[in-house]
């Protein structure tokens, strides 16, 4: 997912949660009744509605209904629609936008709220098109926060989002000052005669191909909101810079931008900014090239790498279940119709319902015993609630207590998660 490369870090994994195996009944326990719902131990801060959204869709596509992690996002949206990363008081205002410390109502997040619950057959509570309006640069594109500049990957997510309710983002509807949220998202195209010709760049990439960008502004630029479905084809557009410039549609460039996607392709199959395999960019890379319809054998080889380490995948950094990095992974898995349920020996459903907030049981009623019996004293149900990890009510991490005697269903054992972007924490890369 893009946005600018300090909200970028967190989008790598997209929510850690919960610790080794856990089974599907399992569960991560909260005393804060707001997050009853929400996906992942690890700190919702920056990317909460974000890995949410991710998650639900990923559900969405197995055909799972998920009344808790829906009402969980609805109620997160702020009165004037759209939605900050996390509310951990919904008696509260919502955050101000903050840009010294990047807090506040963001596009990413409302975007892919917008086409999760789009998908779901949700409608929210406030008009969240009408707050992406209000965050329309003059450019016709979008930042991430108010005031914080044009990036391809938001402009791109919010092309979804105008997309999944049914408007054009080329109307005059999303036209300012002469320019509209496509003309935005391919002024960063990269055009003839550069090396990286066919990608999209980033602000922060000095016109060069950027990997991050580019696998969101993929989806922009076909106008393809999530879930995407099989849309496999064979063919490797590339531009031919042998006349100069050239002037591609959008759909062109977007076909273009996926096949410099398949050529990034490192080892058996992964993406990556870095030196380790990046399995959640793996997956963005999978969708960007089922979106533009092209490049199927990359995107198969992509895919056989996701599925031949899944337990691996849907971890975090910490080895921890991350429902951000999951949820890419089961879109990319049904974009290219794979089971969802059975992905390279783990049913990613399963693992997601795992890593869903709950409070604490009830303590069991004592029952009335003679005087002279003796017992032991009765413990707290979320310290023995094996499977479960319990959370502060601030919601910050905590990470969850490996429990025995759950047993994973269909799948085995799960075993024990994008890096770099711009300066500031990436809800899409989490």
């Amino acid at each position: 997912m893009g946005v600018p490369r300090k909200i970028c870090t967190l989008a790598v994994a997209l929510g850690a949660a919960l610790a080794p195996a856990a089974a599907a009944h399992a569960t991560v326990t909260t005393h804060n009744k707001a997050d009853v719902g929400l996906f992942g131990a690890a700190d919702p801060t920056y990317d909460g509605a974000f890995r949410q959204s991710l998650g639900l869709l990923a559900e969405h596509v197995a055909g799972v209904s998920d009344k808790a992690a829906t009402n969980w996002l609805v109620n997160q949206q702020c009165p004037d629609g759209g939605w900050a990363p996390y509310r951990s008081d919904l008696s509260k205002p919502c955050p101000a936008t903050d840009l010294t410390n990047f807090v506040g109502e963001d596009s990413n997040s409302t975007a892919l709220a917008v086409q999760a619950l789009h998908a779901l057959g949700v409608t929210p509570k406030h008009d969240a098109i009408a707050f992406l309006h209000s965050l329309q640069d003059s450019d016709g594109g979008f930042p991430l926060l108010a005031g914080s500049g044009t990036d391809p990957n938001s402009t791109a997510l919010v092309i979804q989002a105008i997309r999944a309710v049914g408007q054009d983002p080329a109307s005059a509807a999303w036209t300012v000052s002469g320019h509209t949220p496509v003309d935005a998202l391919m002024a960063s195209w990269v055009n003839c005669p550069s090396s990286d010709a066919g990608a999209f760049s980033s602000p922060y990439s000095s016109g060069h191909g950027d990997l991050v960008s580019s696998v969101q502004a993929v989806w922009g630029a076909e106008q393809t909101p999530l879930p995407i479905s099989a849309n496999s084809g064979a063919t490797q557009p590339a531009p031919d810079c042998s006349g100069g410039a050239l002037s591609p549609t959008p759909a062109q460039a977007g076909q273009y931008a996926a096949t410099w996607l398949a050529g990034q392709l490192q080892g058996a199959g992964y993406l990556t900014t870095g030196s380790s395999p990046d399995y959640s960019l793996t997956a963005q890379g999978v969708l960007a090239m089922v979106a533009s319809g092209t490049n199927s054998t990359a995107a198969t080889k992509a895919t056989d790498y996701l599925a031949a380490n899944a337990h691996q995948a849907i971890l975090d950094s910490h080895g921890v279940v991350s429902p951000g990095a999951t949820g890419y992974i089961a879109l990319a898995a049904h974009a290219m119709g794979r089971s969802v349920t059975s992905f390279g020996g783990v049913n990613l459903v399963t693992t997601l319902a795992s890593v869903r907030r709950a409070l604490p049981a009830a303590a069991p009623t004592p029952t009335t015993t003679p005087a002279t019996a003796h017992h032991p004293a009765t413990q707290p149900a979320a310290d023995t609630s094996a499977g479960q990890a319990t959370l502060p009510v601030t919601g910050a991490a905590s990470w969850g207590q490996a429990s025995a005697g759950f047993a994973c269903v269909g799948v085995g054992v799960l075993v024990l998660m994008l890096a770099r972007r711009r300066s500031r924490p990436d809800p899409a890369r989490r």
